[in-house]
C-alpha cells in the first residue's frame, strides 16, 4: 500500500513522540543522537505500518485454519475471488462461539472468522457472508481502518473514528450488503445469514478496535440486523 497522507496523519503522534523524545535526549546526553531524531521517528512509522494487520490479528488470537475446518470457508473464498476479480484474502480463524468475521487490509487482505460462524452458517449463507466481506476489501480504503486499529494505543479516538470514516460507504454496511449479493446474485443467502446472527452472539473480545470491518459490527443492534433484512428482502 501506497504510504499517502491518510497514512501518515492515522502515524502522525507515534512519529512526533519519537522524535521528540530522541531529540531531547540527545541534546541532554549525546548530541550527536539528536542527528537521528528524524530517521528513527521514519523507521517507527515504517515498523508500525509493516506489522499492522499482525499486531491485529495477535490482539484477537487469530489462528490457521485447520486442515478440515475450514475447508468449506476456504472454497467459498477461492470460488468468489475468482468469480469476481478481487484479490483472494488469507483466511484465519478465532476460537468463540460468537459468529461473526472482519476484514483486516494490512500488508495482506485477510478474512478472520469465529469457529461459531463456521459452526452456524450453511453454504448459501457463508457464501453471501464472504461476498459481503470481498466487497470491503474491494475498494481499497478498509486499510485505514485496519492502521488506525493497529496504533491505537499511541493515536487518539478522533484519529482512528476518521480512518474508520474513510473506509466505510456513506450507507454503511448496507453497501456491501447489496455489492455482496452483487457477487452471489442470491440475496436469500446473506439474508439468512443475518437472520441466524440476529438470534446469537456476535461480540467478539477486542472487536472495538475494527468497528464496521465486522460483519456485524460492534455498535450494532437488533434493529440495525433488522434492517439490513428488510433491505435484503427487497431485492
Amino acid at each position: 500500500m501506497r504510504v499517502n497522507a491518510k497514512v501518515l496523519y492515522i502515524f502522525a503522534l507515534p512519529a512526533v513522540a519519537v522524535f521528540v523524545i530522541v531529540l531531547v535526549i540527545g541534546l541532554l546526553i549525546w548530541w550527536p543522537l539528536a542527528l537521528l531524531s528524524l530517521p528513527l521517528a521514519a523507521l517507527a512509522v515504517w515498523w508500525m505500518y509493516r506489522r499492522s494487520d499482525e499486531a491485529l490479528l495477535n490482539s484477537l488470537n487469530a489462528r490457521g485454519l485447520g486442515q478440515t475446518e475450514g475447508q468449506r470457508v476456504t472454497s467459498t473464498v477461492e470460488n468468489l475471488s475468482l468469480a469476481s476479480g478481487i484479490a483472494q484474502p488469507e483466511v484465519m480463524v478465532i476460537d468463540t462461539p460468537a459468529c461473526n468475521v472482519a476484514v483486516i487490509s494490512g500488508r495482506q487482505d485477510t478474512l478472520v472468522v469465529t469457529t461459531g460462524l463456521l459452526e452456524t452458517l450453511n453454504l448459501l449463507e457463508m457464501e453471501g457472508v464472504v461476498a459481503h466481506a470481498l466487497s470491503k476489501l474491494s475498494t481499497g480504503a478498509m486499510k485505514y481502518g485496519t492502521l488506525a486499529a493497529s496504533a491505537k494505543p499511541f493515536i487518539t479516538n478522533g484519529q482512528i473514528e476518521t480512518a474508520r470514516r474513510w473506509g466505510i460507504a456513506e450507507a454503511g454496511v448496507v453497501t456491501y450488503d447489496i455489492s455482496g449479493v452483487g457477487l452471489t446474485r442470491y440475496p436469500p443467502g446473506l439474508r439468512s445469514a443475518l437472520e441466524q446472527m440476529a438470534g446469537v452472539s456476535t461480540e467478539i473480545p477486542g472487536a472495538q478496535a475494527l468497528g464496521d470491518a465486522w460483519f456485524v459490527p460492534p455498535t450494532a443492534d437488533k434493529a440495525d440486523i433488522g434492517h439490513r433484512i428488510e433491505v435484503l428482502g427487497e431485492l
